[in-house]
């Protein structure tokens, strides 16, 4: 694909916004009629990378059909592999750009439900960007959705200079992508040390480089070593994704659509009286000055009134995905810090700490606790936003989740090796969710040995990453095995069969 990073595998990972059970919640909190999660659905992921996110919601969605298209070939292999190791068939990989993927007369590169295009959409070019209008306007069913997420004026501003001088050295080298940023970084460092004027005029760009030289670097490649590179306004995506007749439904990041929880108050008004909603957005993200947007869009949205918005809110089921014993007190917003009211909030964790509970159950608990109805909506959407809970599959007690078992069967299997695959399938959720080093190494004796002491669990552990030539590592340093470090990690056994275990196991990560 023109200008587009091919020498570099792209970074694993998975998120979250991607699942169809998340953008069904952001379509109905946005008040338009959300994709039908109890019928068949087909997916589609546009530079789907390494597969990985992919996969994870194949085996999650076993009753749906997914497709990635990758123009990478070692990418859509590995995807494959994968796939095919687990078992799990109702995904297929395509090694094609976007205008052949458009062009294309095979069936199952059509009538989509859903696409999503993460990462790709202001890292590739005008033309490319043209081609993935055409296969939305093609290959998209009347009331499907669309996820894209990318990078963002004016947040970018000040950084897009760093973005170009990457490029120009990029241009000029024959090293491959890696040691590009490498020289990259010597030079722009050297620009911060003898204080040229572009890093003294912009005081924040010293501080964006010591963040992205704690990144890896094969994120940073295909971050910034792309000739399309293009950080776009709000309206200027709105305005490209209407040729593919797609209309603005909200964006993923939830808090981002309530005014009162991403606009400081003595700027809500300005945003209020915006005359459209290109305009509400544009000044919103100046704003917070963003820099990355998670938009939602529809093919003909079917716009809910707010009494069909309200029942499919109530129909929504709602999973504790919290991992750690402490439910967080505040929560960080744009606006400031929240902490909501004790009582009101006990009243909805107490209710979902151990069942899954619906959008209907959560409202009539807030209002038994005194809340008004807005307010636990909003409570709601803090709890999501924050990753305490996470909107459910609505057959979630039925799903099917042999896929979801043997994938991360086989993520477990692959920790040994190397710590790249950090998610596991949830089919309960219809998506995945992060999960530590430590509990993917030892959980495949805590599940076959459940009465086996910590101790005896982290020995195992210890000598299965000898066997395989890894090792624990705390701040860098490998954990020797003595006495002290089977202690230090048979207390983490401990904590994972009281808290994770148990949460993994309700959410279907793992056989009960």
């Amino acid at each position: 694909m023109s200008g587009y990073v091919a020498d570099v595998a792209y970074t694993l990972g998975f998120y979250r916004e991607l699942a169809p059970s998340f953008l069904h919640l952001t379509s109905i909190v946005s008040g338009v009629e959300g994709p039908k999660l109890t019928q068949p659905l087909r997916y589609c992921e546009l530079g789907c990378g390494r597969g990985y996110g992919t996969v994870l919601l194949a085996a999650a969605n076993p009753d749906f059909e997914f497709v990635g298209i990758d123009f990478n070939p070692s990418h859509v292999a590995e995807a494959r592999g994968l796939a095919n190791r687990a078992g799990v068939s109702n995904v297929a990989f395509y090694e094609t750009g976007f205008g052949d993927a458009a062009r294309s007369g095979d069936p199952k590169l059509s009538n989509f439900d859903v696409m999503a295009i993460h990462g790709v959409y202001t890292w590739v070019v005008p033309e490319v960007r043209s081609e993935i209008h055409q296969f939305i306007r093609d290959k998209l069913l009347a009331g499907g959705l669309v996820y894209n997420s990318y990078n963002t004026l004016p947040g970018w501003a000040t950084a897009a200079p760093i973005q170009h001088l990457i490029m120009e050295q990029a241009q000029r080298s024959t090293r491959d992508s890696i040691k590009v940023i490498d020289d990259a970084f010597a030079l722009l460092n050297s620009l911060v040390e003898h204080k040229s004027a572009f890093a003294t005029q912009n005081p924040g760009i010293k501080a964006r480089l010591d963040r992205m030289s704690k990144q890896d670097k094969g994120y940073l490649a295909h971050e910034f070593v792309n000739k399309g590179w293009e950080a776009l306004y709000i309206t200027q995506a709105m305005a490209s994704f209407a040729e593919a007749k797609l209309t603005y439904v909200g964006s993923a990041s939830l808090i981002e659509n309530q005014i009162d929880l991403c606009v400081p108050k003595d700027l809500q008004g300005i945003v209020r009286d915006a005359p459209d909603i290109g305009m509400r957005e544009l000044l919103k993200d100046y704003i917070v000055n963003k820099q990355f947007r998670r938009d939602v869009y529809v093919k003909g949205p079917q716009q809910l009134s707010p009494r069909d918005q309200r029942q499919r809110f109530s129909e929504i089921a709602f999973a504790n995905v919290w991992m750690t014993k402490d439910f967080p007190e505040k929560f960080q917003l744009p606006i400031g810090e929240i902490a909501p009211k004790k009582e009101s909030y006990s009243a909805l964790l107490s209710a979902i700490a151990s069942k899954i509970c619906t959008g209907g159950e959560l409202l009539a608990i807030g209002e038994k606790a005194g809340m008004r109805e807005p307010d636990t909506m909003l409570l709601l959407l803090l709890l999501v936003n924050a990753g305490v809970i996470l909107p459910a599959r609505p057959d979630h007690a039925k799903v099917d989740r042999s896929a979801s078992h043997r994938l991360n069967q086989v993520i477990m299997e692959m920790t040994t090796s190397a710590d790249g695959h950090r998610f596991f399938a949830a089919p309960v959720l219809g998506s995945a969710i992060p999960v530590p080093f430590i509990d993917r190494i030892v959980a495949p004796d805590v599940v076959r040995r459940p009465l086996a002491p910590g101790s005896e669990i982290a020995r195992l552990a210890f000598e299965r990453l000898g066997a395989a030539g890894q090792s624990f590592r705390r701040e860098g340093q490998v954990l020797a095995k003595t006495p002290e470090s089977i202690g230090e990690v048979a207390k983490l056994v401990a904590e994972f069969r009281e808290l994770r275990l148990p949460r993994w196991r309700s959410l279907g990560a793992v056989p009960i």
